[in-house]
């Protein structure tokens, strides 16, 4: 029991160190959206995936200790941290407790700061699209040509535009 019990609290311990590599690489990624600097934002994006893929490989790896803890401790559902920590008792089972906790504590923090950048993304996409659709409809005004292909006599508001009348 003592060594399922180590491994578990290493694996908990490595996955706790990736969430709040994680909380800061979202807390960087707010900083950079809010200053509107993109060319940091490739960088995060990839440091993020790999941060990603470390959590689901160290997930797979806790959920075998905590398997292997309750198969020692005799339990026959699928393993909970919390039921563990119950079952467990003591000093060991407060420190899963408190892990649980920190745990829990930086997804919730993770995914409120997740929320405001997916919020800041979005506006930032909807002000670009209304300047693209701005920019489509100055040009789209008045248009140097007519339907049938000639040229219309008198085009107002085409200034800055440049019209060859005659080649």
């Amino acid at each position: 029991m003592k060594r399922s019990y180590a491994r578990l609290t290493k694996s908990l311990d490595k996955l706790v160190t990736i969430y709040r590599h994680l909380l800061e690489l979202v807390r960087k990624e707010n900083d950079v959206l809010v200053r509107a600097d993109m060319n940091e934002l490739p960088g995060i994006n990839k440091s993020k995936e790999k941060m990603i893929l470390k959590i689901a490989e160290l997930e797979d790896k806790w959920s075998e200790a905590a398997a292997s803890l309750a198969k020692d401790l005799k339990m026959d559902t699928e393993p909970r941290l919390m039921e563990l920590s119950r079952k467990i008792g003591g000093e060991n089972g407060e420190k899963l407790q408190q892990t649980h906790s920190v745990l829990s504590m930086l997804v919730h923090r993770i995914n409120e700061i997740n929320k405001k950048n997916e919020t800041l993304v979005g506006s930032a996409l909807s002000h670009i699209n209304g300047a693209i659709n701005s920019i489509a409809d100055t040009l789209n005004e008045n248009p140097t040509y007519k339907n049938s292909g000639g040229m219309k006599e008198e085009n107002e508001g085409a200034s800055g535009r440049l019209v060859q009348k005659e080649v």
